[in-house]
């Protein structure tokens, strides 16, 4: 800043005193001995900072990120599609292969199965389930401790139940609510993948 401050105020001394001939010689030998010619030129190079116009918001742990909400919206537009086994497309999904290409729509890589992506992001405890976040169960034939079914959750109540979107081996690609008997008592966990 001193560097900068040294040829403004030699300009300015030279300026008030331009009137007074007498004055511009010793403004003129301040001027020479400084070798004002490189604090100038560096005047040219320096940038000011400038805050932020638009400064990014980041997500609080609260809230989901904004592309959830389309992300529900997309896996709703497949409701009714039939459950097809081993199914990794819109010609029919099974539960895995449903999560995995709703999520690949929006940037993220899931794993094949159920019980890989179980494997996949952070564990969320049931009471800080959000949307988006993904459910597993155990499977028709597996134990309760062995990962079968994965769905997403697209609706959090107050009291801690949840609805989820998934691809049901009975009804396709539908809605259920965690208070359903054959969910509630499946019920192995939850992973946020973002």
């Amino acid at each position: 800043m001193k560097r900068i401050l040294k040829p403004i105020l030699a300009a300015l001394v030279l300026i008030i005193t331009a009137a007074n001939a007498s004055a511009v010689e010793p403004v003129r030998r301040i001027v020479e001995k400084e070798s004002l010619s490189g604090e100038i030129a560096g005047i040219k190079t320096w940038k000011p900072e400038l805050p932020l116009v638009n400064p990014v918001n980041e997500v609080s742990e609260d809230d989901s990120p904004s592309y959830i909400e389309d992300m529900i919206a997309y896996a709703r537009k497949y409701m009714g599609l039939r459950y097809r086994r081993g199914g990794k497309t819109p010609k029919g999904f099974d539960c895995s292969g449903f999560t995995g290409y709703i999520f690949n729509q929006f940037g993220i890589k899931l794993k094949a199965s159920s019980s890989a992506q179980y494997t996949q992001g952070e564990e969320v405890k049931k009471g800080d389930l959000r949307p988006g976040d993904l459910v597993f169960f155990g499977g028709r034939a597996a134990r309760k401790s062995r990962v079968g079914h994965v769905g997403m959750v697209t609706h959090v109540n107050d009291d801690g139940t949840f609805k989820f979107i998934h691809s049901a081996n009975s009804s396709g690609i539908t809605v259920s609510r965690s208070t359903e008997p054959y969910y509630s008592r499946r019920y192995i966990g939850a992973r946020r993948v973002q």
